[in-house]
């Protein structure tokens, strides 16, 4: 994968997570652990459908097995965190798209299934820790708390250094304050990026 698909990779899957997640931690965490589970079974699934030759099936049975795995996902949240569940609602659904949309223009073909795992479980975990400091970011600034998933419940860890968080905090916990957060950071690492690409330019031309 290229920058430039990296880039987009990163644009399509976080955009994903801040629109409909509301701005608390704990939600993205549940989430988050969905998206990975739903790279990990399509990428199994790629492998699997062309060892039983029935390539022409790729895609009602990705399809399926996405959705089949977000419903008993949901399922489970409302055992582990019914509150999560609830809250989420049809939201949870969402990163599904995103994830089916990665793995079709942005998948690469890799032969080998141990490499192609690796690949993508690579990806997908820098790609969420990059969701889960956004989102601990919205929260305490935003809430002036940092939300942990606990059995059943919730659990509101209150920060004495945010507790009176301000308009511009609040602001950020909002979808529009979020987009703006998400914009600055990925505009501020295109600009450091392009500052060391030009440094390691030079250096080759020295």
């Amino acid at each position: 994968m290229n920058d430039n698909k990296k880039i987009y990779f990163y644009i399509t899957s976080i955009l994903a997570f801040f629109i409909p997640i509301p701005g608390r931690f704990v939600f993205a965490f549940y989430a988050l652990i969905l998206f990975n589970l739903q790279i990990l079974l399509l990428t199994l699934i790629f492998h699997g459908v062309d060892k039983l030759k029935i390539g022409g099936l790729k895609e009602p049975v990705l399809i399926f097995s996405i959705i089949f795995l977000t419903i008993l996902y949901k399922q489970f949240l409302y055992i582990v965190c019914p509150v999560v569940a609830i809250t989420l609602g049809f939201c949870i659904y969402l990163p599904s798209i995103s994830t089916f949309t990665i793995m079709f223009f942005f998948g690469k073909r890799v032969n080998s299934l141990t490499k192609h795992l690796i690949n993508n479980m690579g990806t997908c975990a820098y790609n969420s820790l990059t969701c889960l400091v956004l989102f601990l970011l919205r929260d305490a600034l935003g809430y002036g708390t940092l939300t942990l998933p606990g059995w059943k419940r919730i659990i509101y860890v209150h920060l004495p250094f945010l507790s009176g968080t301000s308009h511009a905090g609040a602001f950020l916990a909002t979808i529009p304050g979020a987009l703006v957060l998400f914009s600055v950071l990925l505009a501020g690492y295109i600009f450091v990026k392009q500052r060391f690409d030009i440094i390691a330019r030079k250096g080759a031309e020295q």
